[in-house]
Formats: C-alpha cells, sequence, structure tokens
C-alpha cells in the first residue's frame, strides 16, 4: 500500500467519517486513496477557510478530533484565521497539507514553504512527516494529541513523496485506548469549603471545557444539590448550561469592571474549566474584588491560577469530579437550605426572562427593525432548542438572552473573535448531528468572509437557514470609538458597506441557495417558518437598525 492508503486506513480506525478539505496537486495522492476507498466522505470547501470552519464546527459538535486536508503554503495560509479561533476555543482537530517533494525542496520548488512554521502560532504542535515509515506514528500521535487537554488543532505536514511511497500493508499500529475522564484529588477539600457557604453565597462559572468534557449534566446536578447560581464565562462558545434552567444566570461580562460588580456580591466562586474571565479591551482595576476566594476545576493544570490565584484548584475530569461532588453534597449538604436558594433564583430567572421578552415585543414597531425585534421574531417562529450557530456581533447579545436551550450542544459561537466562522461551522454542525437543521445567525460584514459555504451547504443538501442581520456598517467599531473618544459626531473611515450594498439575495443565488428579505418581525416570523420547513439550505436577509 502507499502512504496514503495508510492515511485512509489510519482515518478508518479512528473512526473519522468526513475529510474536510480542498484538493490541489499536493494533495492529489490523499483525493486519489480517498477515491478508490470511498470512505470516509469527502466534504468539499471552496476557500480554506471555510473548510477549516466546518471542521471546528463538526469537532465541537462530536467532541472527537475532526480530520482537514487543506492545499500547501497558500491554502494553509487561507486557513489560518479559523485556525485562530479553533485554538482559543480549543477545538479538537488534525489538520493536514500537502507538501511538495522533498526530493527537490532544496530547489525552492512551487507549493513549497515553512508549513509547519506557519502552522505553529495556532496549533499545539505541528510536524512534517520525512518518512513513510513514521507517518502512522505521527497520525495516530495527532489524534491523542488533539484530544488531549487542553484540547486544540494540530497540524501535520505530508510531503508528496511521503504519501506516494510503497510501505508494507501489515503489522498495522492499533489505535490506543485512552481514558481522560478521572475524578480530581482534593475533592473532599473543595466540599468542605463549598458545604461551609451558604448556597446563596456561591457562584459558579462554567467555561467551554464543560460541554467539551461532556459534563453539563454533571453541573446541574451540582448546581441543584447546592441550590448555587450558574453564569457562563465570558463570551462562551457553546451551551455550557441549560439557558431554560432556573439556576442559569447568564453571561458573566465582557470587561474587568463587569466581572468585578458580578463577583461582588458572593464567597466563593467556583471556576470549571479555563479561561473564564476574558476582557474585551483594557478596564483598570483587578477582575476578582477582594475577600473572593476563588475554586476552580481543569482537566489541563496549566489553566489553574492562570493570571489570578485561588483558594485551591483541582486537575482532572469534569464531569467525573462534578458527578462526585453532587453526590456527596445530596448525602451531607443541608438540602433545605439549598432549596430555599434555588427557589430565590428561579424567581429571579423568570423575571429577568419575562423582562427581556418585553423588552423585546416593545421594539416590534421600530422601522427598521431593531435588532432584538428581529432576533426575537425570529427565535420564537421555529421551535425551541434548536442548534443555533451565533457570529452575529452587534446582535449577539439578543441571541445568548433570548435563545431557549433545554441541553448541551445547543448554541455555539466563535470565542476567538474571528470572522467568517459561522457559515461553515454550521455546516459541520449539521452533518455532525445527522444533517439536523441548523439556525446560523450572522452579521452582514462576518457573511462576507466566507459565502462560499453556501456553496457547500446546497452541495451537501444541509439544511441550515443563514439569517443574516444586515445594518450594513461595521457598528460595533462604530460604538467603540463613540465611547473610547467620547464623541457622538465623529465620521468614520472604513466602516459603511452601503455604496454599493451588497446583495445577499442575489450572492446566495449564484451559490445555489434560496433566499428572500424580510423587513419587519412580521415578515421575519413568516420567512423562518417557511424557510424551517424546507429541509434545505435557505437565507433570509434582515435589514436591521442600530437599536
Amino acid at each position: 500500500m502507499t502512504g496514503a492508503d495508510l492515511v485512509v486506513d489510519v482515518l478508518a480506525d479512528e473512526g473519522v467519517r468526513h475529510v474536510f478539505g480542498n484538493p490541489g496537486t499536493t494533495e492529489l495522492p490523499l483525493v486519489a486513496a480517498l477515491s478508490r476507498r470511498g470512505e470516509p466522505g469527502y466534504v468539499l470547501g471552496l476557500q480554506e477557510s471555510v473548510v477549516v470552519g466546518m471542521a471546528d464546527g463538526y469537532a465541537q459538535a462530536t467532541r472527537r478530533p475532526s480530520f482537514v486536508n487543506v492545499h500547501a503554503m497558500a491554502g494553509l495560509g487561507n486557513a489560518l484565521g479559523n485556525l485562530t479561533n479553533a485554538q482559543v476555543q480549543g477545538s479538537p482537530m488534525v489538520v493536514t497539507a500537502g507538501q511538495a517533494d522533498q526530493r527537490h525542496l532544496v530547489a525552492d520548488p512551487l507549493l513549497s514553504g515553512d508549513l509547519t512554521g506557519l502552522a505553529a502560532p495556532v496549533t499545539k504542535w505541528a510536524h512534517e512527516v520525512r518518512r513513510v515509515d513514521d507517518l502512522e506514528v505521527v497520525l495516530r500521535r495527532a489524534f491523542r494529541d488533539a484530544a488531549s487537554p487542553r484540547r486544540g488543532p494540530v497540524f501535520v505536514s505530508l510531503p508528496t513523496d511521503v504519501l506516494q511511497a510503497e510501505t508494507p500493508a501489515t503489522d498495522r499500529t492499533p489505535k490506543s485506548a485512552v481514558i481522560r475522564d478521572g475524578t480530581a484529588p482534593g475533592v473532599e477539600d473543595l466540599l468542605d469549603i463549598l458545604l461551609g457557604t451558604a448556597p446563596d453565597r456561591i457562584l459558579m462559572v462554567a467555561g467551554d471545557d464543560v460541554s467539551a468534557g461532556d459534563a453539563v449534566g454533571a453541573l446541574v446536578e451540582l448546581a441543584e444539590a447546592l441550590g448555587a447560581a450558574v453564569l457562563g464565562s465570558s463570551l462562551y462558545g457553546t451551551t455550557v448550561f441549560p439557558t431554560t434552567h432556573p439556576l442559569w444566570a447568564g453571561e458573566i461580562g465582557l470587561t474587568a469592571g463587569d466581572i468585578r460588580e458580578t463577583l461582588r456580591g458572593y464567597d466563593r466562586v467556583l471556576v470549571l474549566g479555563g479561561r473564564a474571565f476574558m476582557a474585551y479591551g483594557f478596564d483598570p482595576g483587578p477582575m476578582v474584588p477582594s475577600g473572593v476566594e476563588l475554586l476552580q476545576i481543569a482537566e489541563d493544570p496549566h489553566q489553574i491560577a492562570r493570571f489570578v490565584p485561588v483558594r485551591l484548584g483541582l486537575v482532572g475530569g469534569l464531569r467525573a469530579t462534578l458527578r462526585k461532588l453532587a453526590a456527596e453534597v445530596r448525602k451531607r449538604g443541608d438540602a433545605g437550605r439549598a432549596a430555599t436558594s434555588a427557589a430565590g433564583l428561579a424567581t429571579t430567572h423568570l423575571a429577568n426572562r419575562a423582562e427581556r421578552e418585553a423588552a423585546a415585543l416593545d421594539r416590534y414597531p421600530d422601522s427598521p427593525m431593531a435588532p432584538q425585534a428581529a432576533v426575537h421574531a425570529l427565535l420564537r417562529a421555529i421551535p425551541d432548542d434548536v442548534v443555533v450557530v451565533d457570529e452575529s456581533m452587534t446582535c449577539d447579545e439578543h441571541v445568548r438572552a433570548l435563545h431557549r436551550a433545554d441541553g448541551p450542544g445547543r448554541y455555539f459561537a466563535a470565542r476567538g473573535g474571528g470572522l467568517g466562522w459561522a457559515m461553515p461551522a454550521a455546516l459541520g454542525i449539521s452533518l455532525a448531528y445527522e444533517r439536523e437543521p441548523v439556525l446560523c445567525v450572522v452579521g452582514d460584514g462576518s457573511a462576507m468572509y466566507s459565502p462560499q459555504a453556501m456553496w457547500t451547504a446546497a452541495h451537501e443538501g444541509l439544511p441550515v437557514v443563514f439569517a443574516v442581520v444586515n445594518n450594513a456598517q461595521y457598528l460595533m467599531l462604530k460604538r467603540n470609538l463613540r465611547r473610547t473618544t467620547g464623541r457622538d459626531d465623529m465620521s468614520f473611515v472604513g466602516m459603511d458597506v452601503d455604496d454599493p450594498a451588497v446583495d445577499f439575495l442575489a450572492l446566495a443565488e449564484a451559490m445555489g441557495v434560496e433566499a428572500r428579505r424580510a423587513t419587519s418581525p412580521a415578515d421575519v416570523a413568516e420567512a423562518a417558518e417557511f424557510a424551517w420547513s424546507l429541509g434545505r439550505p435557505y437565507l433570509i436577509d434582515l435589514p436591521i437598525g442600530p437599536g
């Protein structure tokens, strides 16, 4: 067999069902091997950023490493933007690219370059295979490392001569069984601290590692046993706790000041996972006020007390550790006190939900549409607990507040902040969920980074509804500039996208996707209900005002 055949064997053994790729000449041996075998299936993206975004969404939804194949130096360069998102999010991915034949690399041939050097800043590690005899070892290592805490993308460069070289068809290395979800040592110490604190003085802050570690259910058990509130980390990128649950209190905030004020009302804050506090823009002062003690559980020891000290940090599997804590709290805790605290939090939760609904409905008469009215009409026209992929930028606070998620894996966003992620990610997530319908809410500026995703959606027949919230400007930048300068009367350079206006209906049609424009909440509701019933990709253009 050839090296390329060996790659396909390893993919099958690792449970890979889809290769996300955009091929070129250096990848032809692998494409030929996939064609001969017929599986895994090949999901074609028309630009490498789209390819990586699809694979990222797939990896997050399945919580397993996805496999990516892009084309040489230039293709890897195109992929870097969405690789930054995957790195921040901790998405397990094995990313590969074809390298020129090693026998003439000394002559700087076309398509060659320092692939590992290019990939290194946005991956856990990067390696170029030198011999076909090393190929299986490197690939097995890549899949293990991508899935090991802290999860993330790894990169393997595959020279053409390695893929074409012959290797014996026997003596394959088997896949290694690795168990990672062990209970963290020190649970008893943490339990004593929690049980010694009044439930209404405990706050839990859940990071995306809770979802990645399949620990959302275990967190619900612990929160209910304690009667304590749960907040999502700053810009959480996945469903870390059911948003319909009465103990859900929303998102912690995105400035040091917001985080500090939120934490001020508590004695103990239990941080679950890494990078729970993340600021956007500098804000003087500490994130954690004096008198508040942080506790932390994380699978990756490097995430414990990374920039804020903790009273106690535990290293271990989140799911197993949270379940152990929940069981012990139920046995030893004060159930009456927990129930009283939970009842108060439930009342607040329902009041906040009613307030958000009323605020959105109050804006229905606005023309042009208010962002919260557009989002409310969109979400209420389709079933609750749908899968939402969010890159709506100036609307994301409304999407997070109004989306009703009853369980894990129902909301996804790019915590890395790089644009052009959502549209392709929605395709990968739909594939991961056996072609379940997905709502992708995306800003007009963001949509222009990866519109090629619509072609793949049409080609694969994926039921993704692209809702483009369209204000024809980079409104977030204008708001930031006004805030930092203190001026409301300034003109802006490079922040308007209206001359000419982008015709999203024509763009969608060019990619093989049906589309319509909705200019009022009633129109939005009608369009969303229709699109959701189709079972194929559809785009809705939603012109909105500044709100």
